[in-house]
């Protein structure tokens, strides 16, 4: 056997873990209020939202509010430049199922998972803005966000854990800047 043979084996043995696990998470159609739930968790992480209410802190807020904007606004825009080249580097497709439309329209691209990255990116920076009790539930929530996007079948596993890794990762280069 080759030496790329003996990377490749073990790397297509945990691809096909992902992909089996991840299916295993998946909500069924029928379960409407649960997908409901999920999709309103799924998009609760979407650029535009983040985007707009950082523009809000930024035009309407004081001195604390801005910062906070600003650093929705960098974090926002930073983790997405990172995801995206990221995702056109490994190229992974999402995974195959009901879960695709909206998301496919615009990034047929699963690893690593944006949504994930620019959350976690985001608990990051406003950790020292936020108490205590509000930063665990941040993260509680880009933990959960995560969850959703694999239940939905838009990600895999692993494409939502390399999106937690992106996202700490440019957050914490950025917390060294504020």
């Amino acid at each position: 056997m080759s030496r790329k043979g003996a990377v490749t084996a073990p790397l297509q043995r945990l691809l096909t873990l992902d992909r089996q696990y991840s299916a295993r998470l998946a909500i069924p159609r029928e379960a409407r209020f649960l997908r409901l739930l999920a999709l309103a968790v799924a998009h609760s992480g979407d650029s535009p939202i983040w985007l707009i209410g950082a523009a809000v802190a930024l035009v309407w807020g004081n001195a604390t509010w801005c910062d906070l904007g600003w650093r929705v606004l960098i974090g926002t825009l930073v983790a997405g430049v990172v995801t995206t080249a990221l995702k056109w580097l490994f190229r992974r497709q999402r995974p195959p199922g009901e879960g695709l439309g909206f998301y496919t329209q615009f990034d047929r691209h699963a690893f690593p998972s944006g949504h994930t990255s620019r959350s976690a990116c985001l608990v990051v920076l406003l950790a020292p803005l936020l108490p205590p009790w509000c930063t665990t539930t941040f993260a509680l929530w880009a933990g959960l966000l995560g969850l959703v996007r694999v239940t939905l079948q838009v990600h895999f596993i692993s494409d939502v854990v390399g999106g937690w890794v992106t996202g700490l990762l440019v957050g914490l280069a950025f917390q060294v800047v504020f």
